[in-house]
């Protein structure tokens, strides 16, 4: 378990022993972001932080530094960006602990159990080690270190606080005389001081202190003691009684709601708020404003902080529901005691009047859903003694004395916490990966986790199972959580713009859409829709980490769906979808381009590509972007199928092709062309029937199904012709003649690759005659005729640099290197290797580098080499596993194995 430290030297423990930070940047890194919001700062604030107005040159690069030795400590630091962002939950910091201690004893003091104050601030003192943040000495440090040493002090002096009322003036006397030498000027110190000594019938004493001090501030400062320090001196003076004890505090009337039953996951929340309010400067009016998405528990959060503060204010708690702006301010004037004919017209005028009456009081106010800021600025009172906690979906409040604070979903440790307090831990235990698929579909929302326990717990005969499979119902989902309510209060208040954008996103139905994909369904620009996508993540209806993508609630996608059968024209709907499913072809035809070269292409379909106006970068990056939106890719296949766009299916369907190919992804290339065989098959489309046989058909063939494979070929070859399109007969009979050649029927496949690549060659495909080439010069490999092979090489090399694709020619260095290989000749096989090797890094695709590692190693096991051959082997293996290639790892385990003796057969090895 890691800890750390700032109350001290900053330190870091791991399962109780420290773990030693050698360099003042690994301290200073660790600090800073253990201090920062969300534990994370971008280098350049960590550089201000560390450095202040003269950084060195090296900064940069120390701060980076730093961060390496805090993660070679087991330190988890993650960066996005230019940003660092510390793993450690609040609990594990020693600063935050202490916090948390003192803000427990100070409510036990408001309820009188000094006993337990004195206990708890024990253990919070405990934590220090010495002066925060000891051995940093910037300026950032220095002010932040200054602040947590004043909250030390504070807590000391609450802590002897309880002890005089606990009545050991005589045990804390010593201790405080140490204070006042340490802190001269802290007159509270004092004060204590003359109490304790007071108590201890030592009254001269007592006055000696004042008198010590009152020369001391006259002397330095030229000032007398404080009106308090007076009082005590009076007090001393005239032996008062009061001195003896305080009367606790008289019993306050509350108007607040009662405490919520269950507040789970929310202790840092109501913390943050109890200690905004408590750092708030009093010489002037408090206000927090907390925001969040519809069911976060926003209200119960709210109540519960002011429960905790309710002490502090004796005039009284008010609380509103300001869903109707309008009742709040009367309401709160007549629980005032203003009699209602009284009442002033108009929310200026009962402004006014609430204003005057509470200018002198401590109150507190409370106000739940308000959804207009000007309410706030009317209850703000001009005097110091109230403090409002209001909880809205959206507003955020920029007037002075008024803060901010957002809250979202639940942690899923939380949530589940949530579930198990109603369900009980033996069924949470029995379905553990149902439960955690409730708390995803709940979208970790207290109110829609609620929900769910009370179906659950009024149907006990029911499995959580059954509730998932409820849940995952667009048309039950609403229900199941009773969240159209909030939906409804929610997109009512919304701009026409986004409750058309949540329409569309809902008749779509994907759970995370690009600004790209929202521009095409509403045919506006990529930076309109990015400003109107960030409102309605302020709005707490999409969440973003990136601000180009945003996710969206299931049931947010189902309320969508229901208004957009309602209140859109189908036609509207479809055109919509279908600009949607066009942007997504551009972008994956620049994949595509990205990862084969422009000199390479499948048959086409007439399906629209659609740019959003004012759109102008599509580049990407070919099978990286490509397995990062399979996802998403496999079901617009289905949503296209679903809408009868069968030209956009089947080119969505085939877009992953590569991917499929190289990563391994055989059941999603078998589910996506599935789906849009029966759509074109529907439709009669025979272009769409064509092109995914010749898929499929190629998909058989890397599985080693060839009597499959030669069916869904050739039925591709014969649509083809049918259409008369050469260049698809033409890759039909390319991946033929690769079926011919590893059925070892060389004459065959010599015939089909020359019929192939003059297909190609008129159809311009140079990659894909390229491709044809490199299996023709296998054959002719094969069947000893040299000097056509090496031709046939050359200029499939050629032809893959004329198209652009680095891919295909590594593929076919690799591939020709291992027939020579496989024929007896590996040392003409490792230079090609070696330059397949070095294309695929260059390109960065981990499938190929694995792959040609593995020929790599095995090469180097025919040459005689086995050292070279382990190394390539097992990093072989590494990139394979990384990338997925499950295959390929395997192989490359076998060939390790028959290097330690197991007689594996090293020719089934080469790939």
């Amino acid at each position: 378990m890691m800890r750390f430290g700032i109350l001290g030297h900053p330190v870091v423990w791991r399962d109780g022993q420290e773990v030693r930070l050698t360099t003042r940047r690994s301290r200073a890194v660790l600090a800073y972001l253990l201090l920062s919001a969300d534990h994370s700062a971008s280098v350049d604030v960590l550089i201000d932080a560390i450095y202040g107005d003269t950084p060195p040159r090296s900064a940069r690069n120390q701060v980076h530094r730093g961060v390496g030795e805090i993660r070679k400590s087991g330190i988890t630091v993650d960066v996005q960006g230019n940003v660092y962002r510390l793993e450690a939950a609040e609990d594990e910091i020693d600063a935050f602990t202490f916090v948390s201690l003192y803000q427990q004893a100070c409510l036990l003091a408001d309820e009188g159990d000094y006993s337990a104050v004195a206990q708890t601030l024990e253990t919070a003192l405990g934590l220090w080690r010495g002066p925060a943040l000891l051995g940093l000495d910037s300026d950032v440090f220095l002010t932040e270190a200054a602040v947590w040493n004043e909250r030390r002090v504070a807590a000391l002096e609450v802590r002897i606080d309880a002890d005089l009322a606990l009545g050991r003036h005589r045990e804390v006397t010593a201790r405080l005389r140490r204070l006042v030498s340490r802190y001269p000027l802290r007159e509270r110190f004092y004060g204590q001081l003359m109490v304790a000594l007071y108590r201890s019938q030592r009254g001269s004493e007592a006055l000696q202190v004042f008198t010590d001090l009152e020369e001391r501030l006259r002397e330095e400062l030229g000032v007398d003691p404080g009106p308090e320090l007076q009082e005590i001196r009076l007090q001393v003076l005239r032996q008062d009684a009061s001195l003896e004890l305080s009367p606790p505090p008289a019993a306050t009337p509350k108007q607040l709601p009662p405490l919520p039953g269950t507040l789970l996951g929310r202790d840092t929340e109501l913390a943050r708020i109890v200690t905004l309010l408590e750092q708030c400067e009093r010489s002037r009016p408090r206000a927090v404003v907390v925001a969040g998405p519809g069911g976060a528990g926003k209200t119960s959060l709210c109540i519960a902080a002011a429960h905790h503060l309710a002490g502090d204010y004796p005039d009284g708690q008010l609380f509103a529901d300001c869903s109707d702006p309008h009742a709040a301010l009367p309401g709160f004037l007549t629980a005032l005691g203003v009699p209602d004919p009284e009442l002033p017209e108009g929310a200026d005028a009962c402004a006014k009047l609430l204003r005057r009456m509470i200018s002198s009081r401590r109150m507190l106010m409370v106000l739940d859903d308000v959804r207009d800021p000007e309410l706030i600025r009317h209850l703000l009172p001009d005097g110091s003694g109230c403090t409002i906690i209001a909880n809205s979906r959206a507003v955020r409040v920029q007037l002075p004395g008024v803060m901010n604070m957002t809250i979202s979903a639940l942690a899923p440790e939380d949530a589940r916490a949530l579930l198990a307090a109603r369900l009980g831990e033996p069924r949470m235990a029995a379905e553990p990966e149902a439960i955690d698929r409730v708390v995803e579909l709940c979208g970790g929302l207290p109110t829609a986790l609620h929900a769910a326990a009370a179906k659950l717990e009024a149907r006990r005969h029911w499995p959580v199972s059954r509730l998932v499979e409820r849940l995952t119902d667009p048309t039950l989902i609403l229900d199941e959580l009773a969240m159209r309510p909030t939906l409804q209060h929610d997109y009512g208040v919304l701009p026409a713009r986004q409750r058309a954008v949540i329409r569309k996103m809902g008749f779509l139905g994907l759970p995370m859409v690009s600004v790209e994909t929202v521009a095409a369904l509403e045919d506006l620009s990529p930076d309109a829709t990015e400003n109107l996508m960030e409102e309605m993540v302020e709005a707490h209806l999409l969440s973003t980490d990136d601000g180009q993508e945003f996710g969206c609630h299931p049931w947010l996608l189902s309320f969508g769906a229901e208004r957009a059968a309602a209140e859109d024209h189908p036609d509207e709907l479809s055109a919509a979808l279908e600009r949607a499913l066009g942007a997504w072809l551009v972008r994956t035809d620049s994949a595509r381009v990205g990862l084969l070269g422009r000199g390479h292409s499948l048959p086409q379909g007439s399906a629209l590509r659609y740019i959003p106006p004012g759109q102008t970068d599509m580049s990407l990056t070919g099978s990286a972007w490509l397995a990062k939106n399979l996802g998403m890719i496999m079901l617009l296949v289905r949503r296209a199928a679903a809408a009868g766009l069968h030209e956009s299916c089947w080119e969505l369907a085939i877009a992953p092709l590569e991917l499929f190919q190289s990563g391994g992804y055989f059941e999603e290339w078998s589910q996506s062309h599935e789906i849009a065989l029966t759509s074109v098959c529907t439709a009669d489309n025979v272009r769409g029937q064509a092109t995914l046989y010749h898929s499929l058909g190629q998909r058989s063939l890397l599985l080693g199904d060839y009597v499959r494979a030669g069916e869904l070929l050739t039925r591709a070859r014969e649509l083809f012709a049918r259409l008369h399109d050469d260049h698809g007969h033409g890759l039909a009979l390319c991946l033929l003649g690769h079926l011919a050649r590893v059925c070892l029927d060389a004459i065959e496949a010599r015939r089909i690759y020359e019929n192939a690549i003059d297909l190609l060659r008129a159809g311009d495909d140079r990659v894909a005659e390229a491709d044809a080439l490199g299996g023709l010069a296998i054959v002719l490999h094969h069947m000893d005729e040299p000097d056509a092979s090496h031709a046939a090489l050359d200029r499939a090399l050629a032809l893959c640099r004329e198209g652009g694709s680095l891919r295909s020619e590594a593929q076919i260095r690799q591939h020709m290197a291992v027939h020579v290989a496989k024929t007896g000749r590996p040392q003409d096989a490792h230079p090609e290797l070696l330059r397949a090797l070095e294309i695929a890094r260059y390109i960065e695709d981990r499938v190929m580098q694995s792959k040609i590692l593995l020929a790599l190693g095995t090469t180097q096991i025919l040459l005689g080499d086995p050292e070279a051959a382990t190394r390539r082997l097992a990093e072989a293996e590494k990139i394979a596993m990384a990338a997925g290639v499950s295959r390929v790892a395997v192989r490359a385990r076998m060939a390790q194995a028959f290097l330690g003796g197991n007689p594996t057969s090293l020719h089934s090895v080469l790939t």
